[in-house]
């Protein structure tokens, strides 16, 4: 299936098993390719106590788990589908597996993880693999460690949110010259704020919005992560960002930042966004020099230890990439190659 293929997926039925919030996206551009896609979350529901207990795979509540996913397996018994895509699958049961094979023999079941093996959340996710027909991820390092079970596909921007114009302007035009938006996590925070002081003591115009999913998690960062004290209730923020609020932020900024969980090797959204958008990038993944759209005048890699931005970076005015580089990232070619 080509990049360019329009309707690739006429007459195809998709299952989508996701979180919520993404496969807005995802869906609009299945069905924009011709198919026809249910979706089920992947839990049970987005509480805080379900998310909990679910990632800690306590034995009780992973029964509570298969109910759920029997329940919407059965009310969807009566359709045909080709593929049932799983997108991250942390919650999605051995058990859950079993009975959509059963209940869908012809459909092809496809995983894709956007976490890296080495995260708390994906303990013991090898052991699904194998309820799988093809398993993909977004870490590269992953993919090298496991190539017999494992393709790579990295990640994708909504080109649905892009600005009209995502050219490069002047400096004096973009409202921000570096912005992040993000959850706060691990150093995250700390890493962000010391890249924001040393942008504001070079006269640079900084956006920061540090997301946290309930003031719980708060707490608990405040309690347990070191790196995470100093940070003041005022500094953060309870209520997700829209795509759309997202997108015109970074539009707005001539370079976005962003710091992946230590020990994480995939690129994140926010690396494959900023390629849709146009936009010169810091980051303290290392391994981004490995991919095809890295260019040091576009891209600055800082240490997440000793961070250390060069104001010279701004200077230099972003640099275009090759038209199939703005095409293989884009959301559209992820749906037909995940699919493929």
């Amino acid at each position: 299936m080509g990049i360019t293929d329009e309707k690739t997926l006429g007459g195809k039925r998709v299952l989508l098993v996701a979180l919520p919030g993404y496969p807005t996206g995802i869906i609009r551009q299945m069905e924009a390719l011709g198919a026809c896609v249910d979706y089920i979350n992947d839990k049970p529901n987005d509480g805080f106590i379900c998310k909990t207990l679910g990632r800690l795979q306590i034995a009780i509540y992973q029964k509570v788990i298969d109910k759920y996913y029997f329940k919407r397996i059965d009310e969807l018994k009566c359709n045909h589908y080709d593929y049932i895509l799983v997108i991250r699958g942390e919650y999605t049961t051995i058990n859950a597996l079993i009975r959509m094979k059963d209940v869908f023999p012809e459909a092809k079941r496809v995983l894709y993880m956007w976490d890296g093996l080495h995260k708390q959340n994906t303990k013991g996710m090898e052991k699904k693999w194998d309820y799988y027909d093809k398993v993909y991820t977004f870490d590269r390092i992953d993919y090298e460690e496991n190539k017999s079970k494992l393709s790579f596909l990295p990640l994708y921007y909504y080109g649905e949110y892009l600005p009209k114009d995502t050219k490069e302007s002047n400096a004096a035009d973009f409202k921000y010259d570096v912005s992040f938006i993000g959850t706060g996590h691990a150093d995250r925070v700390k890493v962000v704020k010391e890249v924001m002081k040393q942008c504001k003591k070079n006269g640079k115009k900084t956006f920061q919005y540090t997301f946290m999913p309930h003031f719980l998690v708060y707490l608990k960062n405040k309690l347990l992560n070191r790196d995470f004290r100093g940070v003041k209730k005022s500094e953060v923020h309870f209520q997700m960002l829209s795509f759309e609020q997202l997108y015109k932020v970074y539009s707005d900024s001539r370079c976005i930042v962003d710091v992946e969980n230590p020990g994480q090797h995939g690129l994140t959204m926010r690396s494959i966004e900023t390629i849709g958008l146009k936009r010169k990038f810091i980051t303290t993944n290392k391994d981004i020099v490995n991919y095809d759209f890295y260019n040091p005048n576009n891209i600055m890699v800082i240490d997440r230890i000793k961070p250390v931005v060069d104001v010279s970076f701004f200077e230099k005015p972003y640099e275009e990439l090759p038209c199939d580089i703005y095409e293989k990232y884009s959301l559209k070619n992820w749906v037909l190659q995940v699919l493929n």
